[in-house]
């Protein structure tokens, strides 16, 4: 069964798809780290709502001048590393995949930019003139789509494109001759991104953004039923797998809605949570237990990769991301290991949060802890959400922490098998 399970996934990464995907993951690997770091230090010290800085109290010892200066750089670099995300991924994702196929993959990477930039245009356009440029779909959270664009891309330059064979030294004319090259694919290319920005444009399709997934979030964040909770659960870890991260977000942000207020109502008025209306909302049960903040599959992923004593490499990425992680950022891990669009991690990224969430409902149901309705701060850990969020309760505590140990128990074999894989793809790269 091991070995029938690595082989199928070796197959699918061999595809030329996730060839590529895999390799655009791991070169975007220090930009993701480095947006990952960025909103750590605004969550953490430059929000209002942040954990340390209401800890500490910042606001009264940090002068306005450092504070404003601090929130400047750190969401600043935020926006210029997660913000536009969409162009560096479609960029390389179109070099790779013109590369597998030896094509001319630079101007494969500008022509996927190019696309990318018009059809997000289009998208934030709509039908009234001067309404302003928005980038919903450059951001991280809409990365599928920039590596679809740059896998298309690429695919016109494999079918069109010239053979391209790289020199030592290139001169004025062999640069000019590459440039002839590419002429034809570049234009096909560039016609059918703006076919597809003009029917974004004209059919207003909402393509990946926040209010693509509208009536998903509102569903989870509002229904008291667990099945339905569960079901569209599945549905928003499948989407966060593949790069689609726009649904996660959202349940993972501060929810204030009739039935969260109506659960802290009841909190404040009887002194604790254990008997709330919405016993199973699926706001609070879903971040609290079933994703932890968000990075629950990620920090149990980061943990046993430290306890195996993994490669050097995967070692050196696992502890860089730790502290992100830890305080549920975990996309740098996510891009850098890769386990976005990574087939060995689909099953646990979907079926974890899964089993986590049907284990805190039975908890729930059995009276084993309270409910989690008190609001938290920003750039809280995901083993605390559930103890900060009923009010310090310590069976919340100790249930959350034996469901991230089982967490690991469960990953355990996953991680063997992406080991194996990984050992499988070196070994062919080397026989080829």
């Amino acid at each position: 069964m091991f070995d029938f399970a690595v082989k199928i996934v070796l197959e699918i990464r061999r595809s030329p798809f996730f060839r590529a995907a895999q390799r655009t993951l791991v070169m975007l690997m220090p930009i993701a780290v480095i947006g990952a770091y960025f909103k750590l230090l605004n969550d953490l010290f430059f929000s209002p709502d942040g954990m340390i800085y209401n800890i500490l109290g910042l606001d009264k010892v940090m002068s306005d001048h450092i504070w404003y200066a601090g929130s400047f750089v750190s969401k600043g670099m935020v926006g210029i590393t997660f913000g536009v995300f969409g162009v560096y991924a479609s960029y390389f994702m179109a070099r790779y995949t013109a590369r597998i196929y030896r094509k001319d993959s630079t101007l494969a990477g500008l022509m996927a930019v190019l696309i990318l930039l018009f059809c997000s245009y289009a998208s934030s356009s709509g039908r009234n003139a001067g309404l302003p440029f928005t980038a919903s779909l450059l951001q991280i959270k809409a990365l599928f789509l920039a590596l679809i664009v740059g896998y298309c891309v690429g695919q016109v330059f494999h079918w069109l494109g010239k053979d391209y064979q790289p020199v030592a030294e290139e001169n004025v004319k062999w640069v000019q001759q590459r440039a002839w090259d590419a002429v034809w694919p570049s234009l096909v290319s560039l016609v059918l991104g703006i076919v597809l920005g003009i029917a974004i444009y004209e059919l207003q399709l909402k393509m990946l953004n926040s209010a693509s997934f509208k009536e998903i979030v509102g569903r989870i964040q509002t229904s008291n039923n667990l099945v339905e909770v569960l079901l569209l659960l599945v549905i928003i870890t499948f989407l966060n797998w593949l790069g689609i991260g726009f649904p996660m977000s959202s349940v993972t942000d501060r929810v204030n809605n009739s039935f969260t207020a109506a659960n802290l109502t009841y909190a404040l008025q009887h002194g604790n949570s254990w008997h709330v209306p919405y016993k199973f909302l699926g706001s609070s049960l879903v971040n609290s237990y079933g994703v932890m903040g968000g990075t629950s599959v990620v920090l149990a992923i980061i943990v046993l990769l430290l306890l195996r004593r993994s490669g050097r490499e995967i070692r050196a990425i696992a502890r860089l991301n730790l502290l992100p992680a830890t305080f549920s950022c975990g996309s740098g891990f996510a891009i850098g290991l890769p386990v976005i669009l990574n087939p060995v991690f689909l099953l646990p990224s979907v079926l974890l949060p899964l089993v986590n969430v049907i284990l805190a409902a039975c908890a729930l149901g059995l009276h084993l802890i309270p409910a989690c309705v008190y609001p938290i701060l920003k750039g809280t850990p995901g083993l605390l959400i559930p103890f900060l969020a009923t009010n310090g309760n310590w069976a919340a505590l100790v249930f959350s922490i034996l469901l991230f140990f089982l967490d690991l128990l469960l990953l355990w074999p996953i991680i063997k098998i992406n080991e194996k894989v990984e050992l499988q793809i070196v070994h062919l790269k080397e026989v080829e």
